[in-house]
């Protein structure tokens, strides 16, 4: 058998795998009615994308509520854009996703179906990268095997079709990693943009992918060890080399997420953003203390995200701090 038949049977079967993943989670989606963190999500994503507005779920980042609500532009739907919930409510999210499910009329099983798409769309995504991955590092035939178990695994069918953070979380940190080791192998200008914008989509899906800062240092060391006991000459620049493509990579994945924020915060009132974070900070670390003059370390961040969201330039930065605060208040 050839090579290009081979290679053929070989993506037969991996889409014949993802699309039976596919099958798998669309059973279970049409039989299930939203879960809790759903009926925060769904809205909030509407919101994002339909109204280019952060009010809602600020303690997660927004793409895959924003992926999840692209198919509910085209439902005919009622949102409660004059319900107290969205208008003077701090992060309403939970009342607003009840009228916007279950209340105006709305039909609650088709939207929340149509949301679960785009999760499944995700897990689709990342059963092909882990083939991609899988066959440079194993060869082709052995890739089909963890290609297979991560298919039919229980925990992705379960979870693959929620629209919560997830799912995304698994493919955005999965993408940023193989992009990142990608370019240490394979340095160049393209491979450097591609794992920037990786690590910022890992950034957009769960904020707990900041983790990825530490692990990328970890990695950069790893490999700069590796490359010196080859090739002991020009250390020094090397040195200088690393830290350069490393800080290039994460300020490409930071406009990125400035980016998206910047979009998805376009309508939400200035002051409204300035009192919603006020008041949601109101205790991170302790409060203010009229008894002293300057803040102290950590609650200075509350009081410098509190300036940014006050802020049109740095706005879109402060709500994604003010997501990071909520994460460490937690």
């Amino acid at each position: 058998m050839n090579k290009i038949s081979s290679s053929w049977i070989q993506w037969s079967l991996v889409i014949l795998m993802a699309l039976s993943c596919f099958g798998l989670m669309l059973n279970s989606s049409l039989k299930e009615s939203a879960t809790m963190d759903e009926l925060a999500h769904i809205p909030s994503g509407y919101g994002y994308v339909r109204y280019l507005d952060y009010r809602l779920n600020p303690e997660h980042p927004p793409l895959i509520k924003a992926i999840s609500a692209i198919p509910l532009l085209f439902l005919d739907t009622e949102f409660p854009l004059n319900k107290t919930s969205w208008q003077q409510d701090v992060n309403g999210q939970w009342t607003a996703g009840t009228q916007f499910l279950y209340e105006l009329g709305n039909d609650a099983d088709k939207i929340i179906n149509w949301a679960r798409l785009g999760p499944m769309l995700l897990t689709i995504i990342l059963i092909i990268y882990i083939y991609i991955w899988a066959r440079e590092l194993i060869g082709r035939r052995w890739a089909l095997l963890p290609t297979f178990l991560f298919s039919f695994s229980p925990t992705v069918l379960t979870h693959g079709h929620y629209v919560t953070t997830d799912i995304g979380a698994a493919l955005g940190i999965f993408l940023a990693t193989y992009y990142f080791i990608k370019f240490l192998f394979s340095p160049s200008r393209k491979h450097l943009i591609w794992a920037g914008l990786a690590f910022g989509i890992a950034q957009l899906m769960k904020f707990s992918a900041v983790l990825l800062i530490p692990f990328f240092i970890f990695l950069i060391i790893v490999f700069f060890i590796w490359k010196i006991n080859l090739e002991r000459k020009n250390i020094i620049l090397r040195i200088f080399k690393y830290i350069g493509w490393l800080i290039s990579v994460f300020i490409i994945g930071y406009v990125l997420v400035y980016a998206v924020y910047f979009i998805f915060t376009f309508n939400y009132p200035i002051e409204k953003q300035v009192s919603d974070t006020e008041f949601i900070l109101t205790s991170f670390a302790g409060g203010t203390d009229p008894t002293i003059e300057t803040c102290n370390s950590l609650r200075c961040l509350a009081e410098i995200n509190i300036y940014m969201a006050g802020n049109k330039v740095l706005r879109p930065a402060g709500q994604y701090l003010l997501g990071v605060l909520m994460v460490i208040q937690r």
